[in-house]
């Protein structure tokens, strides 16, 4: 299990206004508050961005660089699937990597299961 630097509040902000700039919704509150105790994680081959981490775990980059579904940030991924969050539809999406299929969906405000369902993978 490895974090990533401790999260500063500006840092947030300007993944915030670079993400939106990119066309994409803000990252969700309950997501923020996950950053705020745990920028980027890395544990049994799972991965969760975070803001301004200068590796695979940066979110900026990695929504700029991975393929994704319409309307939707990516937050994190493991070996066969990506932890994304559809702003559209107010809820968080784990997606197969191959073909961007929706596999499952939960609640905004069920960050937690979503979370369970990236890294059991």
């Amino acid at each position: 299990f490895i974090e990533g630097e401790p999260l500063e509040s500006e840092a947030v902000i300007v993944a915030q206004k670079v993400l939106h700039n990119m066309g994409l919704d803000f990252i969700p509150p309950a997501y923020v508050a996950f950053l705020k105790q745990h920028n980027g994680v890395k544990a049994n081959g799972s991965y969760l961005f975070g803001a301004t981490v200068d590796d695979e775990l940066d979110i900026i980059d990695q929504n700029e660089q991975l393929p994704r579904p319409e309307k939707t940030i990516l937050l994190g991924y493991n070996e066969f699937d990506m932890l994304g969050y559809n702003y559209e539809k107010k809820e968080y999406q784990i997606i197969d990597r191959q073909d961007l299929d929706i596999l499952d969906s939960y609640a905004e405000d069920d960050l937690e299961s979503a979370l369970g369902a990236i890294f059991q993978a």
